[in-house]
């Protein structure tokens, strides 16, 4: 079999669900090709209707005990039959007719990894709605060397990537925390041999107002903070367990992302309302006593350069301070 769906599932409306396969099952892709893996995350009301509704089809479902979308997801890898794996979010949808050419790439072209686009939506039209778009690709020879030029994103559902990676390297998600996608991620690219980067909008994300990201209660954002540290030190830690065997650019690709996060986290410190002391002091202290700070100088981008300057002082982090609002600015 080609390739796994995964869909991490918990407490959603029956509709978002239906709406998620669906949109798979329509997709121009021979049947004997794939398989849909609900992965039920313990909810309130199991969607034990999947069976009776798709039971007839390559729809199967997994009941699985909570423990956040990282065991699900790891559960959903363990079942996966797949040569390939794609993660669907089970509140979104693939683009109507867009995934068969990703499947052609994956046929011809055989990559680790295959990125593709993707489009924000706020509407079920927005979802239901094709896109007109001609193939670009760009090949690279490993996503090590992608990551040491771009930002990684943390999305697990920007990608294809072959299972094999997972299983000979036992990379797994980050099981109760938040951002558990982000290591994940970067151990996939870390590791994969090769990488076509595809421009193809392929992935509906449907940005809900009551979704994790989205949440912006304080207890919920005290969490956030507090996940943060704790995948940074995961990286760390990853990022010192190769260094005696990783390539130039894996240690490249190791340091950038490393960085972002560092800047990620402490733009969540100010959107959270952290005066410049106490920015200061997780700097000097959290930070440096995981070789953290002062942060790298790196041409990155220019944007991460300035920032990077200014959070090396003091005055820079009460600039930053004045000019960083309280809230993370919501993209709609």
């Amino acid at each position: 079999m080609l390739l796994t769906f995964i869909l991490p599932h918990y407490n959603l409306p029956r509709e978002l669900l239906q709406r998620c396969i669906a949109s798979i099952l329509a997709q121009d892709i021979l049947a004997e090709d794939y398989e849909i893996l609900v992965v039920d995350d313990g909810s309130d009301t199991p969607p034990e209707w999947v069976g009776e509704s798709f039971g007839q089809q390559n729809v199967r479902l997994i009941m699985s005990s909570h423990g956040g979308p990282g065991a699900a997801r790891n559960r959903g890898l363990a079942e996966a039959r797949g040569e390939y794996i794609q993660f669907v979010d089970a509140d979104d949808s693939l683009v109507p007719g867009a995934f068969g050419a990703c499947v052609e790439m994956l046929r011809n072209e055989n990559p680790d990894i295959l990125q593709h686009g993707y489009r924000e939506c706020c509407t079920e039209e927005q979802m239901v709605q094709g896109v007109q778009q001609r193939t670009r690709l760009r090949r690279y020879a490993s996503g090590a060397e992608y990551v040491s030029r771009n930002n990684l994103s943390g999305c697990p559902w920007m990608y294809i990537f072959r299972k094999d990676i997972v299983d000979s390297h036992n990379i797994k998600f980050a099981e109760g925390v938040m951002h558990e996608d982000e290591d994940f991620n970067t151990k996939i690219y870390y590791y994969g041999k090769s990488l076509i980067v595809c421009n193809n909008i392929v992935y509906n994300y449907f940005r809900r107002e009551d979704s994790i990201t989205a949440n912006r209660d304080v207890f919920h954002e005290i969490r956030r903070i507090n996940d943060l540290f704790k995948l940074l030190e995961r990286m760390v830690a990853f990022r010192f367990a190769e260094q005696e065997v990783c390539t130039l650019e894996q240690r490249a690709a190791l340091n950038r992302k490393i960085a972002m996060l560092t800047v990620d986290t402490l733009l969540n410190l100010y959107y959270d309302g952290w005066n410049a002391t106490e920015v200061e002091d997780v700097c000097r202290t959290d930070f440096r006593s995981m070789g953290l700070y002062p942060l790298p100088l790196r041409n990155y981008s220019f944007k991460y350069r300035l920032f990077a300057i200014l959070s090396n002082s003091f005055l820079g982090i009460k600039l930053l301070r004045k000019i960083l609002p309280y809230q993370k600015p919501q993209k709609r």
